[in-house]
């Protein structure tokens, strides 16, 4: 007897078919999406997405991509539609289901053949030149009915690809393409990798979308990207090297029609060994005038609370908040002891912002602070504009600098990006 599962297979004409086109190759692919069966003479577009969240486990350069999608369908009847989802090349199908009155149903391969019968008749019908695009390609293809009137329907892939590395430097790529296959904004976009290596991790890096990126360990790294109300117009990527090395290099090269871009990315090993680590200086210099108001001091505030809380026992350290004047949180450097970062967190939670801007004299009383022989020494300057209070000249303000570094002997010290423009002013 068969049981509910199968007499839905048959009663609501659930047919999923697999297709594997290797044609040719592509680099570039667009999300799955739903392209619906018009009736005689009518023209329906494709679905609009409701959520999108995709799950990434990569062990060894073997990526498990389980993708979460719930389409939208406005109509006032029922509609039979085919999903359709490009396939990187060489991916493997592992899973296929969607969900029929809140239960999970799985899918069933048909005939190769056939599958392509039945879309290039609805290529034909429809005459959509975005969707011809996709004909030969490696793609899955799913048959899908009912899809209920003003309702919503939920489907769940997983694939299976081995991702190729160059040298060190190794490239995941999500097809998250979707402006033109969703008539209105995606509300809900996640995606979240987690890289597994026996090889140590050095750099990860995305330069599609703006992601968090959390290590665990010399060998695990975590990346996430939330959207909310988007409509993606570009795939997302991460790179992310291995390196045995201290201090892990990626070079990363692309070329243009008119000009070539080069990336050159440095970073140390996330677990160094002690006695490597050489003891440093480090003075913050934060911008707290009213400028950097709202995001601009959150981050700012953030970064330093960041790096204070990653120093090392030998290392020492002070800050400097300035908006009109300055406040200094010590006026010299101390150690970084478990107690000192403790009470440097409140001064710096402490910070708000107003007021102008007076470079001059804060970099001044961040240099007093260091003394001769001593180092090395790091100022870290964080601002998002140009002086406005006291002494304003760019050129007057470096030769103070340059006057009282003279004066204490030629300090060991370097000051790491005198405008940081990672916090931008809105003006």
């Amino acid at each position: 007897m068969k049981n509910d599962n199968q007499l839905k297979f048959k009663s609501l004409i659930f047919i999923f078919f697999f297709v594997l086109f290797n044609v040719f190759i592509v680099d570039l692919f667009a999300d799955g999406f739903i392209v619906p069966v018009p009736r005689p003479g009518e023209r329906i577009p494709p679905l609009t997405v409701k959520y999108h969240r995709v799950n990434v486990e990569i062990i060894n350069q073997v990526a498990k991509t389980s993708i979460d999608q719930v389409f939208i369908n406005n109509h006032n009847r029922d509609i039979e539609g085919i999903f359709i989802f490009p396939l990187p090349e060489r991916a493997s199908i592992s899973e296929f289901s969607m969900y029929i009155g809140g239960k999970k149903v799985e899918g069933e391969i048909l005939d190769r053949d056939k599958a392509r019968r039945i879309y290039e008749d609805i290529v034909r019908r429809m005459k959509d030149p975005a969707l011809l695009e996709y004909v030969g390609r490696n793609m899955f293809r799913a048959r899908v009915f009912p899809i209920p009137a003003n309702g919503e329907k939920r489907i769940q892939l997983s694939y299976t690809e081995v991702i190729k590395a160059e040298r060190n430097l190794i490239r995941y790529v999500y097809p998250l393409n979707t402006n033109k296959f969703s008539l209105r904004p995606l509300q809900e976009v996640t995606i979240s990798v987690e890289i597994s290596s026996k090889i140590p991790l050095s750099n990860v890096y995305s330069p599609s979308h703006n992601v968090s990126v959390r290590k665990e360990g010399k060998s695990k790294a975590r990346v996430g990207f939330e959207g909310k109300n988007i409509k993606p117009e570009k795939d997302f990527v991460v790179y992310y090297s291995l390196s045995e090395d201290d201090i892990g290099l990626s070079f990363m090269n692309w070329e243009g029609p008119e000009d070539n871009y080069y990336m050159l990315l440095a970073s140390p090993s996330y677990v160094g060994k002690k006695e490597k680590i050489l003891s440093k200086n480090l003075i913050f210099v934060l911008d707290s005038s009213g400028s950097m108001s709202g995001k601009k001091i959150k981050q700012a505030k953030e970064a330093v609370r960041f790096i204070i809380s990653h120093l090392d026992k030998k290392d020492g350290f002070s800050l400097v908040d300035f908006d009109d004047g300055v406040s200094l949180f010590s006026s010299e450097i101390i150690p970084a002891s478990r107690e000192n970062i403790e009470r440097a967190l409140r001064f710096v939670d402490e910070v708000e912002d107003s007021g102008g801007t007076n470079i001059n004299d804060a970099l001044l009383q961040a240099l007093e602070m260091i003394e001769p022989g001593e180092g090395p020494n790091y100022i870290l300057f964080l601002t998002d504009g140009l002086p406005t209070v006291g002494i304003t000249g760019t050129a007057e303000i470096m030769k103070n600098i340059n006057i009282l570094m003279k004066k204490r002997n030629h300090l060991n010290l370097e000051i790491k990006s005198l405008f940081l423009k990672i916090l931008q002013s809105s003006n």
